[in-house]
């Protein structure tokens, strides 16, 4: 059985204030890419929804790491303003998303159904 990889998330709530901040952080990460054996560890980031695009996902993944959403509807297409489909997400190449987090859970009364 092959060993299991860990995962290893940083969720960037509503931070940085900039986009350009946001590609010199991963610019600076950049200098350090080979810290983590990516054998055994994934590195996943959730910016927030606004600064997710192919140019943030390309520096992300040439470091190493893989972008993620914050957040994905539990509906699929239609008229609900401001959600994400998980097609959605996969459409602009992002393989991961946090779902089921406090912040939804208290605020929106998302359930373990909901998320299932």
């Amino acid at each position: 059985m092959p060993e299991r990889k860990f995962i290893v998330g940083g969720n960037w709530k509503c931070n940085p204030k900039t986009f350009k901040e946001c590609k010199d952080l991963v610019k600076a990460w950049s200098k350090n890419k080979n810290l983590v054996d990516k054998s055994k560890v994934e590195v996943v980031i959730c910016p927030p929804a606004l600064w997710m695009s192919t140019s943030l996902n390309d520096q992300i993944e040439a470091v190493g790491m893989s972008l993620s959403a914050q957040n994905c509807s539990k509906t699929g297409a239609g008229a609900f303003t401001g959600e994400w489909t998980a097609d959605n997400l996969v459409d602009i190449g992002v393989k991961w998303t946090l779902i089921g987090h406090s912040e939804r859970r208290t605020k929106y009364g998302e359930t373990d159904a909901d998320t299932a």
